[in-house]
């Protein structure tokens, strides 16, 4: 099929980007080891440990020359990453020796905010937290104790968990990178996880605004999964990126596919119309394994119209035209594409769930991989398993914690459908003095008020709380209004599990090893939480009986020793090996003993196991009718209470409000490689990592269409107020044809050199999918002034 002229010109003009990105490095692949070449500068060694940085947990290799860390690489021998490393790995190093780094613990001696502090020693930092704490037990009020934590996969957020348990309050507050995706597998599949994508063995990735090679789940899963050797037997998958923007994965994907905003779910439903006419689906599948597919009677005894009878009549590849911007011949031939095609899999990005009907929008997207039956086989979507760790003891409740226990969270009742934003719900109770008071605020790696939509609401939440402590390694904005700081160890410095991200399917976990000697002010959070569950004795004392953070993942380690399968990570071979024995029902055991075990798991990153059934029916569906379910019937009886009973797989779209005259311009805000989380704007050499403008680092950007400028009378390189109806920012201008007409795209974590923020959250209108509750980021509208 030939691009229509509008096509062309769309691609063209943004083609010239992708030369832009020729030069620019997107991930750091081990070098191989070279042979002693008799010359020591000083005493070198070389250790596997895991990445921390963001949640692709990707292992890595640290060369130390006199016991300091001097450079970061890939582990060979971690599955996922395969000696893979993005600019945030590599600059690792950097983070580990930062001079803003805080040297130790210290308390507030002035106002709150005012940045006057008083250092004082690890024991008297934790000995001003006990007593807090004690005194909530002694008052019988434990649930006034909450803990707001970012992202913290594994150990330590299990560890959180029964301290908070046994100490009594629910209150663990969750600000991490929930994208909803684990409400379509639970009420599509009935699993109450995330969908795992066999990237590497899919001949063709179908990706619906996943920003795979960038801030994904693991962009180096994609990488892995993309850059094997070009060749004639070559069988790495073709990558194929819906996008609203040209992006750094569509200048490195085969083909961009761009669409009008909030329109990604009205093109996946226009692909199964074609899919279905054309007899493209995978019929057997669909017979033994679907329900819901076709027209079927209700539980109130109605005739109910099925999947194939709503796309045939809503879907018309002229009508999803229209609507999404992309021509019917496109339409036909990404269909029979990813038809014939096979293994194939739609991948579903966050830019489908943070809309308005961002559920909707993401059962219809998945759809497609039920249609063609890329459930449980490999090349498509499967439901990943966890490491069979050790649990921890039982947690041991008193009549303090069983009283505490019985108060409902603060952050209130979650959605239906998904645990939405629950750290926006607690600020809004306790601002608002709703419900009954927090005393003492534990923040671990969350930092609401440079991240939040409403830093506002936060800032009159931290006014409540009499009492906060923060374990944050850096000053940053929220740590400043704390009364305690007792900076966490850097990851390099400290003992921590690893476990990799949902989207890679197979049980990994990776061991985080101290590679440097930490400072003497540092301490390890887990260390810092078991020594509070000491001092505070009785039964809290007795669900945590660990000396130490080390201690605990020791414990849990006699998990996989026991389990009988997986092994430590290993060669390309060695995996090979591994997963040839266990498909054929043999293991062999690397250890006689725990202690060798250890040990080698620790020497080589971690533990895998690479082996996936793809013949258990039960890696299809765990629903209660055993089948996979197109029209689920809890979502069927949610929206007919909602008197929205027909909206499914009709209501799929965020593109339809129109922009109010005063804010003629839709917001496009998305999260920037080097920037995503965290501390990475303290790393000066991540700032300077070209983006898709290479010359363009130190001052926050928007990207505007040549014709949305030319009418709006601005040029590039302009500065401008970027205004909505909440408030306003700085940022520069960047003409790029790569931007849809009518709006502004603009990246989430920068921040001017003189500190001011620059966060598109800020602005959006604070709108959310009433079923996930999670933030719709693309149904606000901006104007743009000159600054």
């Amino acid at each position: 099929m030939k691009p229509t002229r509008r096509e062309f010109l769309w691609t063209l003009g943004a083609a010239g980007s992708t030369l832009m990105l020729q030069e620019s490095r997107d991930v750091f692949w081990a070098p191989e080891e070279k042979p002693d070449l008799g010359w020591s500068p000083g005493i070198e060694s070389v250790r596997n440990s895991t990445c921390l940085i963001c949640p692709g947990r990707c292992g890595v290799r640290g060369r130390l020359v006199d016991g300091r860390l001097v450079r970061l690489t890939g582990n060979t021998r971690h599955p996922m990453s395969r000696g893979g490393l993005c600019p945030r790995g590599v600059a690792g190093v950097q983070v580990t020796y930062h001079p803003e780094r805080l040297a130790g613990p210290l308390v507030r001696s002035g106002e709150r905010g005012a940045g006057k502090w008083q250092p004082v020693s690890r024991a008297e930092a934790l000995g001003q937290i006990v007593e807090r704490l004690q005194s909530l037990r002694t008052n019988g009020q434990p649930e006034r104790l909450a803990v707001l934590a970012g992202y913290c996969a594994g150990s330590m957020r299990d560890l959180w968990g029964q301290f908070l348990r046994a100490f009594g309050t629910p209150n663990y507050i969750a600000d991490d990178y929930d994208d909803g995706t684990e409400a379509i597998m639970s009420l599509m599949h009935g699993f109450e996880r995330r969908p795992g994508y066999d990237l590497a063995q899919s001949r063709l990735v179908l990706s619906f605004g996943a920003p795979l090679f960038e801030s994904w789940w693991s962009p180096l899963q994609a990488f892995v999964a993309y850059g094997r050797a070009d060749g004639e037997d070559s069988d790495r998958p073709r990558f194929v990126q819906v996008d609203t923007r040209f992006s750094r994965t569509a200048a490195r994907a085969q083909e961009w596919v761009g669409i009008k905003a909030g329109t990604h779910a009205a093109l996946a439903l226009g692909i199964a119309y074609v899919l279905i006419r054309d007899g493209l689906i995978d019929e057997r599948f669909l017979a033994r394994h679907v329900n819901g597919f076709e027209d079927f009677t209700d539980r109130h005894g109605r005739r109910r119209e099925g999947y194939r009878s709503l796309v045939m009549r809503n879907y018309r590849t002229e009508e999803v035209s229209r609507t999404t911007g992309v021509s019917v011949e496109r339409i036909t031939a990404l269909a029979r594409s990813f038809a014939r095609n096979a293994p194939a899999v739609a991948v579903l990005g966050s830019d489908v769930m943070l809309s308005s009907n961002g559920l909707l929008a993401g059962l219809a997207v998945h759809s497609l991989n039920v249609l063609t039956g890329n459930i449980g086989q490999p090349g498509g979507v499967l439901v990943g398993a966890s490491p069979p760790l050790a649990p921890l003891p039982e947690v041991i409740e008193d009549a303090i914690s069983t009283a505490g226990q019985a108060h409902d969270p603060v952050s209130g009742t979650p959605p239906l459908f998904a645990n939405g934003d629950p750290a926006s719900r607690f600020a809004h109770a306790v601002a608002a003095g709703s419900t009954q008071p927090i005393d003492v605020l534990l923040t671990y790696y969350a930092n609401p008020l440079a991240s939040s939509v409403h830093p506002d609401v936060w800032r009159d939440a931290i006014d409540r709380i009499p009492f906060i402590v923060s374990f944050s390694p850096f000053l940053d904005e929220t740590t400043r209004h704390a009364d305690v700081i007792l900076p966490d160890l850097l990851p390099y410095e400290r003992w921590q599990d690893a476990p990799t991200p949902p989207s890679y399917p197979f049980a990994v976990w990776g061991m985080t090893q101290p590679l440097v000697e930490p400072p003497g002010g540092g301490t390890h959070t887990g260390d810092a939480v078991l020594a509070l569950a000491t001092e505070l004795g009785g039964s809290i004392a007795q669900s945590l009986p660990y000396e130490s953070f080390q201690a605990l993942l020791r414990a849990r380690a006699r998990g996989l020793f026991a389990a009988g399968r997986g092994v430590t990570f290993g060669t390309e071979f060695e995996r090979s090996h591994h997963l040839q024995m266990e498909s054929r029902g043999w293991w062999l055991a690397e250890h006689e003993d725990f202690e060798s075990f250890w040990d080698g798991l620790v020497t080589n990153g971690g533990w895998m196991d690479l082996f996936y059934d793809h013949m258990d029916p039960v890696n299809i569906s765990q629903a209660p009718s055993g089948r996979v379910e197109l029209m689920p019937p809890a979502l069927l009886r949610a929206l007919e209470e909602r008197n929205r009973g027909d909206a499914l797989y009709v209501e799929v779209t965020a593109g339809d409000h129109a922009a109010p005259t005063d804010f003629p311009l839709r917001l496009i805000p998305y999260r920037l490689s080097t920037l995503a989380s965290g501390t990475l704007t303290l790393a000066r050499w991540l700032a300077e990592q070209p983006t898709i403008f290479p010359d363009v680092q130190w001052t926050p950007w928007i990207e505007v269409n040549p014709n949305t400028a030319r009418h709006l009378g601005l040029s590039d390189n302009t500065m401008v107020w970027v205004v909505s109806e909440r408030g306003r920012l700085r940022a520069r201008l960047n003409v790029f044809p790569g931007a849809a007409n009518d709006t502004v795209c603009m990246p989430y974590g920068q921040r001017h050199p003189e500190g001011e923020g620059a966060n598109p959250l800020q602005l959006t209108d604070g709108s959310h999918d009433p079923l996930t509750g999670l933030p719709a980021w693309f149904s606000s509208f901006v104007r743009l002034e000159r600054a």
